[in-house]
């Protein structure tokens, strides 16, 4: 299959400084492919060396099988369009007008546009959801509607090449979801798009592929599985990142891991279980504690969250004990925090060692079954393990999270 578009080592200067380093990208009919990267990175620019409006000092671009410089700007308006973050403001036509110079590139010379054009940027207005603001002046209009209005002109051009600059800029979930919705569905009609988006969530979701660029050049390209990676987004980024999925439609998900706040000289100690850890260590990460975490079985979503923030933490294999060498060192990481922390989950043969843990801290805090995600049961051997922990209840009491917040927060200020 040919590509409708063709980018073949192209790059870009503004003066001594190059924004663009020998860019290589092909455009099939199908494909959405998504640009992402930290701002500055190059992706307006490419953009806009693709369509025309800037001349790239080295390499080609190819429409269709011919030089981008072969085309009319009339001609190559019927095979690509192109939306900016800019619209005519400072002119006062309407909605609808600014959705009908869409079909400029289709009319006759000194044609004005008619009812089947008329037709058509109502139809596009409504699909975008805003066929009740067709009569307001475009300036008038909030930033996320001109945004829309001017994607509601990509339709009416109906251009087999869509070139968008951050479409869903302003834009709110609902009217983000509707817009990379629409552009999916004409690509899967035989269109083609490359989309500029800082919603890696929305990339991952929408985008067959993605083209990672960092300082004008691209350092990742593929599938979002192979792009959407921790190593390249913290590279490119240069914040940690937590990659997951998502559980309805199994896309790639990112989200960012907020820094610790400034470094205290205090060492605190978790003991977790079943999800239960995620709340407390969240707040000691904001607070800027020296974390570790205690026993963990893989899966669990303390596991989880802990290996995402780089706290050290013991793991065992799902659903076995609590083996020798891994109670041994987290009995080390509780007596050397400041403070060990008991968090509300369920015990049993396999988690029984915990309560090793917490017999050895220094100063202990159990947090109460408020914060509990299930129920602080005792299986297995009950009796002994109730009693060990009632034991534990009476000699330091039991809090709730607020309470433990609270403390922690007042034995930081006393350090």
């Amino acid at each position: 299959m040919r590509p409708l578009i063709s980018v073949e080592e192209v790059s870009y200067s503004v003066g001594s400084a190059r924004l663009l380093h020998d860019i290589q990208l092909s455009l099939f009919p199908g494909d959405v492919v998504g640009l992402i990267g930290p701002n500055g990175a190059g992706k307006s620019t490419l953009l806009r060396t693709m369509i025309g409006f800037s001349a790239p000092a080295a390499g080609a671009i190819l429409l269709k099988g011919r030089p981008l410089a072969a085309y009319s700007a009339r001609e190559r308006a019927r095979l690509m369009s192109y939306l900016s973050r800019q619209g005519p403001d400072q002119f006062s036509f309407r909605a609808l007008d600014v959705v009908e110079m869409g079909a400029y590139p289709r009319m006759r010379w000194g044609r004005f546009p008619g009812s089947r054009e008329r037709f058509a940027a109502r139809a596009a207005l409504r699909q975008v959801g805003l066929d009740e603001l067709a009569e307001r002046e475009f300036p008038t209009l909030s930033e996320g509607e001109r945004q829309l209005v001017l994607f509601a002109r990509v339709l009416v051009q109906d251009a087999p090449v869509m070139l968008l600059d951050e479409p869903t800029a302003n834009l709110d979930i609902g009217h983000e979801q509707t817009l990379l919705r629409t552009v999916r569905a004409r690509c899967e009609q035989g269109d083609a798009a490359v989309v500029a988006l800082h919603n890696l969530n929305s990339a991952a979701e929408y985008c067959k592929r993605l083209v990672l660029l960092e300082h004008g050049r691209i350092s990742a390209a593929g599938t979002p599985d192979e792009v959407l990676t921790r190593a390249n987004l913290e590279r490119a980024y240069e914040t940690d990142v937590r990659i997951g999925q998502n559980e309805t439609t199994g896309s790639i998900t990112v989200n960012p891991i907020p820094g610790p706040g400034a470094r205290r000289n205090m060492r605190v100690h978790v003991i977790g279980g079943a999800g239960s850890a995620v709340s407390i260590t969240r707040y000691l990460h904001r607070k800027g504690c020296h974390i570790t975490g205690g026993v963990s079985h893989e899966l669990d979503s303390d596991a989880k969250f802990w290996s995402a923030l780089g706290i050290e933490f013991l793991q065992v294999p799902a659903f076995s004990e609590i083996g020798t060498e891994e109670l041994t060192r987290a009995v080390e990481l509780a007596r050397a925090a400041d403070l060990t922390i008991l968090c509300a989950f369920p015990f049993g043969h396999g988690n029984a060692a915990n309560l090793d843990v917490a017999e050895q801290a220094h100063e202990l805090l159990i947090l109460d079954e408020s914060t509990a995600l299930c129920r602080r049961a005792f299986f297995g051997d009950a009796t002994d393990l109730e009693r060990r922990f009632r034991h534990l209840e009476k000699t330091w009491g039991t809090v709730s999270y607020d309470d433990a917040c609270d403390y922690i927060a007042s034995s930081m200020s006393r350090r």
